[in-house]
């Protein structure tokens, strides 16, 4: 096994998926990691500290994992950091969802959601930048990759209320109330507007994401 299956190997024992999207122009890969959200693993838990944005569900689920495996590839003599706050970078800084897309991770869903074929809309990327020779794991040719799954569906669509989504695209992000939502009663915690995400994993729930 070379140093590139070795790695890839162990981001897979530590997330749920792993893949390598595509090369900066600095010559360092990007290594995208996806790990389930569920009830136990809440990686949608957000919050604000004296107003300040925090990712309570990262800090607590992926960070540990993201240390081993830094500390696991900087141990064969690459260097290699976490793009953002534990992997999770400014959505003007990097496109998680489009790189887990060009990693082969998923396709895109109308919600703007990847849709895995096994884990379904559920999964929550991270990223690692490093000089280690991984392989890419993107198509040889590019394509959109929009999910077969939502072709005869819009019903993220249609349940969004304050009409944010249109087919695999949100033209404003700002209006979408999962971005925005503050309960102070619920301690500063942010409440994320979920219609389109339960709605879809309903769907789902009676097929699969893969068809």
């Amino acid at each position: 096994m070379d140093t590139a299956q070795e790695i890839t190997g162990y981001a897979c024992e530590l997330f749920d998926v792993a893949a390598c999207s595509s090369r900066l122009s600095s010559g360092d890969s990007l290594l995208i990691l996806g790990l389930v959200s569920r009830p136990d693993q809440d990686l949608d838990e957000f919050g604000l500290l004296k107003g300040v944005f925090q990712i309570y569900g990262f800090e607590k689920h992926v960070s540990p994992r993201l240390e081993r495996l830094l500390t696991s590839i900087r141990d064969k003599g690459f260097h290699a950091e976490a793009v953002g706050w534990y992997g999770y970078p400014d959505g003007k800084t990097l496109n998680l969802k489009q790189e887990a897309i060009r990693a082969g991770l998923g396709k895109r869903g109308k919600n703007t959601l990847v849709l895995h074929p096994k884990y379904g809309l559920w999964l929550r990327f991270a990223a690692i930048r490093t000089d280690a020779p991984l392989e890419l794991t993107v198509a040889p040719v590019p394509a959109e990759e929009v999910s077969p799954f939502c072709s005869d569906c819009s019903v993220c669509i249609d349940v969004c209320p304050v009409s944010a989504l249109e087919p695999y695209h949100m033209p404003n992000t700002s209006l979408c109330l999962s971005n925005v939502s503050i309960m102070p009663e619920e301690h500063d915690r942010l409440i994320p507007c979920d219609k389109c995400v339960h709605m879809c994993q309903a769907k789902g729930e009676k097929g699969t994401w893969a068809s």
